[in-house]
């Protein structure tokens, strides 16, 4: 399972730099625990490896959904 939880923290890292607020360790854009104030990498819990799944599986549909809208625009 500890592999699978460093997975998901490095799928998120994949998608997004985490952003704190500079004061507290959590990520404003995803919510999820970052290494320090400055953000540098996601930190996942066991027990929050089905909502980083399901927060990744978000945005990967989202990206698809504004790639199909720059395709029709153009």
């Amino acid at each position: 399972m500890a592999d699978d939880i460093t997975e998901l923290s490095e799928r998120l890292d994949q998608d997004h730099t985490p952003e704190t607020n500079g004061r507290m360790a959590i990520c404003r854009r995803c919510g999820f625990r970052a290494t320090s104030e400055a953000g540098e990498h996601h930190v996942l819990l066991e027990e929050q490896a089905a909502r980083a799944t399901s927060w990744l599986g978000g945005q990967a549909t989202a990206n698809r959904l504004t790639k199909a809208r720059e395709a029709l625009d153009t």
